[in-house]
């Protein structure tokens, strides 16, 4: 293929191989503003979901995609929710609504078990054969006797243990106020060895796959909600822009390369009710640096909304083929080429109106 006419062949081949939607996609909400635990055990209950913002996390559990695999974050612990499992749990014990009070029941078991020492979760085989002998419709996974396993299958506690030397302000002030604590901040300790572990896993992750493949993805990249990132905007069902293309060796054989593949993973990252702080967005940016996987800040308005809403946005946005054609354009064309392909595009539309 020569410089001359490769350009357009390739953009039509492109276009005809084009998949609407990632065939893995991730969302992680960084609600590390909290503990999950302290050292008396969890710090959320049935009573008292809202103590962590258990309650908020179960509404992203609960808009998100079904395919997707979910990270909750806390300072001190990750619940992922990935794969088919907890779905067809919901689906055998009859407990289908997606509502936050019916995810709070799902995930507290798994969190009482990670603070017991728990650190695999019990498979659905496993757990459908203790619903026969334990179960009821108020505990459909009970905690048993000598049975070991995180009770829910589906969901996984990962519990990071503190380490000599770091300081959690376990015994703060019997009088202590808003003041002692705005001086304090959590070890990132824990939430680096979290984006690492699963960045480095992005693209392999079976349990992510929209059909559970465990071929690697070609590309991957990350979607960060933060108010400095591009307005981002949702124009069209297929990229706009065309593949980038190297210049290296162009010279000597008269060809282009072109840059390589466009995502087929992504991962939507965002803050929990409290936002993300800046060290913790720096984490973030140092794991997927360090992964050499890129990472696209956007702002998806100028207003802060609740995570649960901004992650349903972004379902709606995927649902109608739109979310992907918009990373990947701002994938090829960085933040000012994307700017200007919206402005570009808005005032074509108004030229013809």
């Amino acid at each position: 293929r020569n410089g001359s006419g490769g350009g357009g062949a390739a953009a039509a081949a492109a276009a005809s191989s084009w998949a609407s939607s990632f065939e893995r996609e991730e969302i992680w909400v960084m609600n590390t503003e909290y503990r999950l635990f302290n050292k008396a055990g969890p710090t959320v209950s049935s009573a008292s979901a809202h103590a962590g913002r258990l309650d908020e996390m179960a509404k992203v559990v609960a808009a998100a995609p079904g395919t997707a695999a979910v990270r909750l974050f806390w300072a001190d612990a990750v619940i992922s929710i990935e794969g088919p499992d907890l779905g067809e749990w919901q689906r055998w014990v009859g407990k289908r609504a997606p509502s936050e009070q019916q995810m709070i029941l799902f995930l507290l078991p798994n969190i009482q078990a990670a603070w017991e020492g728990e650190e695999r979760t019990r498979t659905l085989k496993e757990a459908k054969q203790l619903w026969f002998s334990h179960g009821s419709w108020d505990e459909p996974a009970p905690r048993v006797e000598g049975m070991g396993g995180q009770p829910t299958p589906g969901v996984y506690v990962w519990k990071n243990p503190k380490l000599e030397g770091e300081e959690w302000w376990d015994s703060p002030p019997s009088e202590s106020d808003a003041s002692y604590w705005a001086e304090r901040t959590w070890p990132l300790r824990p939430t680096r060895e979290h984006c690492a572990h699963f960045v480095a896993n992005l693209r392999a992750n079976r349990w992510s796959h929209v059909e559970l493949k465990e071929e690697p993805s070609e590309a991957a990249a990350g979607l960060l909600l933060e108010y400095s990132g591009v307005d981002f905007r949702f124009l069209s069902r297929r990229p706009l822009s065309e593949p980038s293309w190297l210049a290296a060796d162009a010279a000597a054989s008269g060809q282009r390369r072109q840059r390589g593949p466009d995502p087929e993973a992504c991962v939507m990252i965002l803050g929990g009710p409290k936002g993300m702080s800046g060290p913790v967005k720096d984490v973030i940016r140092d794991a997927f640096r360090t992964a050499d996987t890129p990472l696209l800040e956007v702002c998806l308005g100028p207003r802060e909304e609740m995570a649960h809403a901004c992650v349903a946005f972004l379902r709606l946005q995927d649902d109608a083929g739109f979310l992907r054609a918009a990373v990947v354009d701002l994938y090829r064309l960085g933040r000012e080429g994307f700017e200007a392909m919206v402005a570009a595009s808005e005032e074509a539309m108004r030229s013809r109106l």
